[in-house]
C-alpha cells in the first residue's frame, strides 16, 4: 500500500499495489473525473505529478498523452492518466476536479475494478 496526497484537495489515498489512481480514489470515495471509464481515450482523467515515483508508462498511456503534446511540452514528463497509471512509492499529485463522491445523489455511482 502507498500513500497519496492529492492538491489542492489536499487529502491522503491508500492505492493498493497494482491499482491505478483513478480506482483508488474512487474505492476510498472519491469523485475522479472521467469520460471514457478508464480506457486511455478521453484524457479527462489526467493529472499532474508533483513529486514521486510511477510505473512507467505503458503505450495506450502515451498515445493519448501525444494528443496533448502542446500540453505535455509545459510539463514535460509529469503528466500521467488516472486511469492507468501506478504509484511505485508515496507521492504528491495535482489532480483538479477530484472531490467527494455525491452517492446519494447519484446512486449509479460505482468503482471501476483495478
Amino acid at each position: 500500500m502507498t500513500k497519496i496526497r492529492v492538491l489542492p484537495l489536499d487529502v491522503e489515498i491508500t492505492v493498493h499495489s497494482g491499482e491505478s489512481m483513478m480506482a483508488a480514489a474512487q474505492r476510498e470515495g472519491y469523485f475522479w473525473p472521467t469520460r471514457c471509464r478508464g480506457q486511455a481515450l478521453c484524457t479527462a482523467c489526467l493529472f499532474e505529478v508533483v513529486s514521486g515515483d510511477f510505473d512507467q508508462a505503458a503505450t495506450l498511456e502515451l498515445e493519448a498523452l501525444e494528443s496533448l503534446s502542446s500540453f505535455q511540452a509545459r510539463r514535460p514528463g509529469l503528466l500521467r492518466l488516472g486511469c492507468q497509471a501506478r504509484p511505485t512509492g508515496s507521492a504528491t499529485i495535482l489532480k483538479r476536479g477530484m472531490k467527494p463522491a455525491d452517492t446519494e445523489r447519484n446512486p449509479g455511482w460505482t468503482v471501476l475494478p483495478t
